[in-house]
């Protein structure tokens, strides 16, 4: 096995290789970390060979922080065979040696990996759990398989109700792979922000998200309306068995339509039929976590049913020299 850097005749293989592993997920794809090269954050795109096959690798991103340390992130990755784990074992060293010559030419003092697993196999040792996940867990994911009935029968009785409450009322639900509808989904999501007092995107990380994701379809905007009027909105992601709502926003004005209901009801059938098996309602709160941020909107997501899904979540790899060093500035600034 030899690792090398993915260029861009590896994407279609790389892309592959990610769809098809159950452990990973869109934030590994070409596409999102072309996206975030241009949100200017520094990307590393590695991949193992076996034989010449690709077997294995990882996005690896890293932020500049206003902190002075900037970690290596590799959210739902490392991709590799975790079927096989020897053949996972000796992927991740070869990794492990190259995060580490990252780690020292950018004085990161760590990786943090997010593999979408239940829990970490033991040749992995034991890694400190991160203090922040890169993605939500547990997460909300719904079977979309089957006609509508089936998909109907699978929410609540609340949620059915709803569903069909928006389409007697007139709800309409459009959407698009470009940035024709971008402006529109971002008044509503700043409206979003601002009533629960989140810290929202600019509508530029929006339109270079599409711009990144739009064109292979792998990203949809949604809007639905009422007699003209835009009620609710959202941004959707598509990869592999796998649809994810990852931004929304509604209208404070117009709840009584249920516009968010017939809009997700239109991302899960697209879904669908574009062959994803799951829809990800990306995030909800714990049981045990009433005031969780997430808390507010858990009963709206439930109610289109599915099961929960948690993952080990976070871990940190930490690279001692780096991290000593940092820790040395910092007692060295403290003194100054």
């Amino acid at each position: 096995m030899k690792l090398q850097n993915l260029g861009r005749e590896h994407s279609g293989d790389w892309n592959a290789l990610v769809r098809a592993s159950a452990a990973s997920g869109f934030m590994q794809s070409r596409e999102w970390s072309d996206f975030k090269a241009d949100e200017g954050v520094a990307v590393e795109r590695l991949g193992v060979f076996e034989r010449d096959r690709l077997i294995a690798g990882a996005m690896v991103y890293r932020v500049e922080t206003s902190l002075g340390v900037s970690p290596l992130a590799l959210p739902q990755g490392p991709v590799l065979p975790w079927e096989d784990p020897a053949k996972a074992e000796a992927c991740f060293a070869l990794l492990k040696g190259r995060l580490s010559a990252l780690a020292e030419k950018a004085n990161s003092p760590m990786a943090r990996f997010e593999p979408f697993l239940g829990a970490l196999p033991p040749w992995l040792g034991a890694p400190a759990r991160a203090p922040l996940d890169l993605v939500p867990t547990p997460t909300l994911l719904v079977p979309i398989a089957g006609p509508d009935e089936r998909l109907l029968a699978g929410m609540t009785q609340k949620g059915r109700y709803n569903v069909r409450l928006s389409g007697r009322k007139g709800v309409e639900v459009v959407s698009a792979s470009d940035n024709s509808l971008t402006g529109e989904f971002h008044e509503l999501f700043s409206l979003t922000c601002a009533r629960h007092s989140f810290t929202g995107e600019p509508v530029g990380f929006f339109t270079r998200l599409m711009d990144a994701l739009g064109p292979s379809g792998m990203a949809r905007v949604y809007l639905a309306s009422y007699k003209g009027m835009p009620a609710a909105a959202l941004v959707a992601v598509f990869f592999g068995n796998k649809a994810t709502y990852l931004y929304g926003g509604t209208s404070p004005f117009l709840k009584h339509t249920m516009a968010s209901y017939a809009m997700h009801w239109q991302v899960m059938r697209d879904a669908r039929d574009l062959g994803c098996g799951l829809y990800d309602m990306y995030g909800v709160a714990p049981a045990d976590q009433p005031h969780h941020p997430y808390a507010r909107f858990s009963a709206f997501k439930a109610r289109f049913g599915g099961f929960l899904a948690r993952s080990a979540g976070a871990h940190d790899l930490y690279f001692y020299p780096q991290l000593a060093r940092t820790l040395v500035s910092r007692l060295e600034g403290a003194v100054r």
